[in-house]
């Protein structure tokens, strides 16, 4: 029995390092809660993007954040010709490196893949991103890190 024990934690100290989390498009899909923002990702070409090297942080919003905006205005997003639209909405929720939910405090500014200052701060304890909420924090993937946010972030302006 003990040689079995022996073999078994061998063998499974081999293959652990193998093991990934898979990329960000693969979590989001594995989750199921992001169907809408995985439509839409799909739609506007970032999906590729987001299976790509990294590292990215994805401020992701749920099915329910998706909830506040009309039918009309989310299938029009959907339409070939408000593709540059769609990145650019989505482009707001993207960015070329890992952020994880320890690394902020106070209030920072950076940019988001789409070129726009995008606020993120910590305040008691919660985590915003522009007027969303941090829901879930810290989704580790293999080429990034993923938060839920319950809000889908729109232009400030």
């Amino acid at each position: 029995m003990k040689k079995f024990h022996i073999i078994f934690l061998t063998l499974t100290m081999m293959f652990i390092p193998s093991i990934t989390f898979g990329n960000v498009i693969d979590k989001l899909n594995e989750i199921g809660k992001f169907t809408k923002l995985n439509e839409t990702l799909m739609k506007s070409g970032l999906s590729e993007n987001l299976k790509g090297e990294g590292p990215f942080t994805v401020f992701a919003p749920l099915d329910d954040a998706f909830a506040a905006i009309s039918a009309k205005t989310y299938y029009g997003l959907l339409r070939e010709e408000n593709k540059d639209k769609l990145v650019n909405i989505l482009g707001r929720h993207v960015f070329p490196k890992k952020i994880p939910s320890s690394e902020v405090s106070g209030e920072i500014k950076l940019k988001a893949i789409n070129g726009e200052e995008i606020t993120i701060k910590k305040v008691n304890g919660i985590i915003y991103i522009n007027e969303a909420e941090v829901v879930t924090a810290d989704v580790e993937t293999s080429n990034g890190i993923i938060h839920f946010i319950n809000r889908v972030l729109q232009p400030l302006n």
